[in-house]
């Protein structure tokens, strides 16, 4: 199996998301897996990916938090990984 990876995280690619609630450009928070601990951006990432309970490691993407600045909201957004 070939590898995959992340676009925005590796700086190949602009993150583009929209909020479902106001239709807003939301901003990049960072990868999901990051938040799930004070340790987190420290762990392999395929280790987080494994028991995150996404669909994320199948489907080669990469979960990114974002932020609505307009009403404050937050979401995920799953970012299509490219072959590395």
């Amino acid at each position: 199996m070939s590898q995959s990876i992340c676009p925005v995280c590796n700086g190949l690619g602009l993150f583009q998301a929209v909020c479902p609630a106001c239709r807003t450009e939301a901003e990049d928070l960072g990868r999901l897996g990051d938040y799930y601990g004070p340790y987190s951006p420290y762990r392999p990432i395929d280790d987080i990916r494994m028991t995150n309970g996404f669909s994320d490691v199948r489907d080669r993407l990469c979960l990114h938090n974002a932020y609505c600045g307009r009403c404050n909201s937050t979401f995920i957004v799953q970012v299509t990984e490219i072959e590395g």
